[in-house]
């Protein structure tokens, strides 16, 4: 069930058991080979993807704007305030539960969005302690943990490195130019367990970093299999406890 592809009748479907699936993404450059809105195209796709599989889901139409402020310094950045998502997302929360829809699952495709979505996610979740919300909060690191055979520069890290290039070659090839590929670009960061705010144009000057041009279609789709697999998992074990957790299961 793809939402907008929805009308009222067919939306009478959508009961207490469906699982609402929310898609955040982001506007930005991804280098000169991706487009600027591989932080949404990714993960609508898997979403559409795992729908299919786990039954009564419904899909919404993804956010295309994030929080990409520290992107700015690289042109056409289209950026929320992070107050402005926290709100959106609460919201879209909130109108999920007055559906009595009660079991969400996020899939971010922006690391601006993760601090957003997990202060939206404990605001609504205080206000509706019924509710269950689940978040993929980075399908980039997840990928390269549960597929450390797959890629073979930085563990397919990279914002428009290895994993995102060839996952969108993969989804979408006629979007990407791989003679346009940027060169590999790993930042030196602190590796102490220290984190650093770092803004993007410090990392990279080409709006890319990780190894792009080693990127490939066939890496691409083993990805996309993996993160499906890994959430169509996560669903049906959430469904035989009822999407209970914790100490609600015995």
């Amino acid at each position: 069930m793809i939402v907008e592809e929805m009308n009222a009748m067919q939306i009478k479907k959508v009961n207490s058991e469906t699982v609402a699936i929310l898609v955040i993404g982001a506007c930005e450059n991804h280098g000169d080979h991706l487009p600027f809105g591989a932080d949404f195209i990714v993960p609508i796709d898997l979403a559409k993807r795992i729908s299919k599989r786990i039954g009564n889901a419904i899909v919404f139409p993804a956010i295309p704007y994030g929080v990409s402020s520290h992107h700015s310094e690289f042109k056409m950045t289209m950026s929320l305030q992070p107050d402005t998502l926290v709100k959106i997302i609460e919201d879209l929360f909130q109108s999920l539960v007055r559906n009595k829809i009660n079991k969400i699952l996020v899939i971010n495709g922006h690391d601006g969005n993760i601090a957003p979505i997990e202060l939206a996610a404990r605001v609504t979740k205080d206000k509706y302690p019924d509710v269950v919300i689940a978040c993929i909060e980075s399908w980039w690191v997840l990928v390269g943990e549960i597929r450390n055979d797959l890629f073979e520069v930085w563990n397919g890290l990279g914002h428009g490195g290895e994993a995102e290039t060839s996952v969108m070659l993969a989804i979408r090839p006629d979007l990407v130019n791989m003679d346009l590929a940027p060169e590999v670009v790993i930042p030196k960061l602190p590796d102490n367990g220290v984190r650093i705010y770092w803004k993007f144009n410090e990392l990279t000057n080409t709006g890319t970093t990780g190894s792009p041009k080693i990127a490939t279609i066939k890496k691409g789709e083993n990805a996309l299999k993996s993160l499906e697999d890994a959430l169509v998992s996560f669903v049906n074990e959430m469904k035989i406890h009822d999407w209970k957790y914790g100490l609600h299961i015995p």
